[in-house]
């Protein structure tokens, strides 16, 4: 985590070993040991010649050499996109993917979204509930509390962070009424590559039988998408 952190701080593009240690406040060694142990993981990137590291965008493919907008995101890929809609198909709920932005105030990106049936009362939401769901901060609700716990974060909220991290999953409000928010994390090997949201109707989610049916398949949705994303990593490295 203090590797993460300091590539975090460091900002986008390349660093050498010697500004990541001392950002994370290890020695040089033990810094190496920790980037190697991510590079396996598919984390982190070995840039150049002369040995410099990035962290790798799970979600998107590996960095480029020109940093990318702040709040934008790619297309994620067709697994990832077939995981969703697969979700959203299940549920009968919108179904969401988004992608931690980790830079300044940190934030959860909206990378990709199944409307279904749904897709009138959404967009025609209030302005304010649309931009919420396309970008919010980490600690706004379920799906960036789901990233946020596995961040290791501490929040000034007194969020229960641990227990989100206990359950796997974090529910709460959504930016739309009458709707709550499911969550669970998504992985690239030991890292947190993002998170897989349902927006569930309040009336259902009352029903324990159907409140857990959609954690099921949320957690099932986040486990699924997160094999995707480790092995297409194993395989770019390989």
């Amino acid at each position: 985590m203090a590797v993460l952190g300091a590539l975090i701080r460091l900002g986008p593009g390349e660093h050498p070993l010697a500004s990541v240690a001392e950002s994370a406040g290890l020695p040089a060694p033990t810094a190496h040991r920790y980037l190697q142990a991510l590079m396996r993981e598919g984390a982190v990137e070995q840039l150049g010649p002369r040995a410099r590291y990035a962290l790798t965008d799970a979600l998107h493919g590996p960095p480029s050499s020109t940093p990318a907008q702040p709040l934008q995101a790619g297309p994620p890929s067709p697994a990832v996109r077939a995981e969703i809609v697969t979700l959203q198909s299940r549920t009968g709920q919108a179904a969401f993917v988004y992608r931690p932005h980790l830079i300044g105030t940190p934030m959860r990106i909206c990378a990709e979204r199944a409307y279904g049936s749904h897709v009138d009362e959404i967009l025609t939401s209030p302005q304010i509930a649309l931009r919420s769901l396309e970008s919010a901060p980490l600690e706004a609700d379920a799906a960036g509390l789901a990233i946020l716990a596995c961040l290791g974060s501490v929040s000034d909220h007194k969020i229960d962070i641990a227990h989100v991290r206990e359950e796997g999953h974090a529910i709460g409000p959504s930016p739309l009424q009458g709707r709550t928010m499911i969550a669970a994390p998504i992985w690239y090997g030991s890292a947190v590559a993002g998170s897989v949201a349902l927006l569930a109707k309040d009336a259902p989610m009352r029903r324990a039988a159907t409140r857990a049916r959609y954690v099921t398949a949320v957690m099932d949705t986040a486990a699924a998408m997160s094999g995707h994303l480790t092995r297409s990593g194993t395989r770019r490295a390989s």
